[in-house]
């Protein structure tokens, strides 16, 4: 058994669900031909996230900035922290987000490193699930990780999670051993909402479409409360394209707000999510799969589809760093006019 794993994958499509299961396999004493058993106390205890021996590590909404002395009270870091394993308990393949931007900061992967220097409670080995591994505050956080990673400490196994792999550092993607988890088919997912959920076939498809390849996305993504900012950003996206460069940044304001008005991170993170589905529809214009209806991108070719593409991945990793959601969006969508030779 490797020391160190990544799971790359899109959100939502099991990279959680599967570290656990290597937990259990590292952490259960009733094994079955070297495989978890499922039902003792320890594989019980990974599966609630109470294990002892068990370490999690997610990025946690700051304070007012993203600096280190910003970080939440204990009783916030608390609330984040059932919030995410009750919908992790509930469905290990939902996709949580938080209304502002979540970190990993550089003290709290220090108090998770000293925690493992000190012996297993139980005397065994210890495992480390550091979930959305790319969301750090910066390189400096990564370089403290790797040092971890090359040199773990006594019996310690680490299981690293990330939707964008491209934001680790190559020197962490060296000493790791790389598992990558592939997009669900959308047909696939479009049936299971319409079996289980009993959604409208052509909303499941245009749902299975946007996801991303992941059923926890597509869960989220298929929530009422989700349809109507769905339907905006999809506007958004149809005008983008056919205004002069300053009618569209005159509407970034009034749609994504600003101070106390402004959408919250996991709009932000949907909103992308929404332009990678209108992409991808416009791009069915070069094939003459597209239904007749509002365009938005007029993309010429396959070359330029792919290079708006990485302009859209771009724009997404910018709200992880240290730049204004307004800016990011902005600076996304002048990128794909200049790509796109729009004046």
């Amino acid at each position: 058994m490797s020391r160190s794993f990544l799971f790359a994958g899109p959100d939502g499509v099991g990279k959680w669900a599967a570290a656990l299961w290597v937990a259990q396999a590292l952490l259960c004493r009733e094994k079955r031909d070297g495989l978890p058993c499922g039902e003792c106390r320890d594989c019980a205890r990974v599966t609630s996230c109470t294990h002892p021996d068990l370490h999690l590590l997610f990025p946690l909404p700051g304070g007012k900035s993203q600096d280190d002395d910003e970080k939440p009270s204990e009783t916030k870091a608390e609330e984040f922290l059932d919030e995410f394993l009750t919908a992790k308990r509930a469905d290990p393949f939902a996709v949580v987000r938080f209304k502002k931007k979540p970190l990993i900061k550089l003290g709290r992967i220090r108090e998770l490193l000293t925690e493992l220097n000190r012996t297993s409670v139980e005397g065994g080995l210890k495992v480390v699930i550091i979930y959305s591994a790319d969301q750090t505050k910066d390189d400096d956080c990564q370089s403290v990780m790797l040092k971890s990673i090359e040199e773990p400490p006594t019996g310690a196994h680490f299981i690293l999670t990330s939707s964008s792999p491209e934001r680790l550092l190559p020197t962490i993607h060296s000493r790791c051993q790389t598992v990558r988890f592939t997009p669900v088919d959308p047909a696939v997912i479009a049936q299971r909402l319409t079996t289980e959920l009993g959604m409208d076939a052509e909303q499941a498809r245009a749902i299975g479409s946007l996801c991303g390849g992941g059923w926890g996305n597509a869960t989220r993504l298929a929530s009422e409360e989700n349809q109507a900012w769905r339907e905006v950003m999809t506007e958004f996206w149809n005008g983008a394209f056919r205004v002069r460069p300053h009618e569209l940044l005159s509407q970034i304001e009034p749609t994504f707000g600003s101070g106390k008005r402004k959408v919250g991170f996991d709009a932000l993170m949907q909103a992308f999510d929404v332009w990678g589905y209108c992409l991808w529809r416009d791009c069915l214009g070069l094939s003459g799969a597209a239904k007749s209806g509002a365009m938005g991108a007029p993309i010429p070719n396959l070359e330029t589809a792919w290079a708006c593409w990485r302009i859209l991945q771009n724009g997404r990793s910018t709200l992880y760093v240290n730049v204004g959601e307004r800016h990011a969006i902005a600076g996304t969508f002048l990128a794909l006019r200049r790509r796109l030779k729009l004046s």
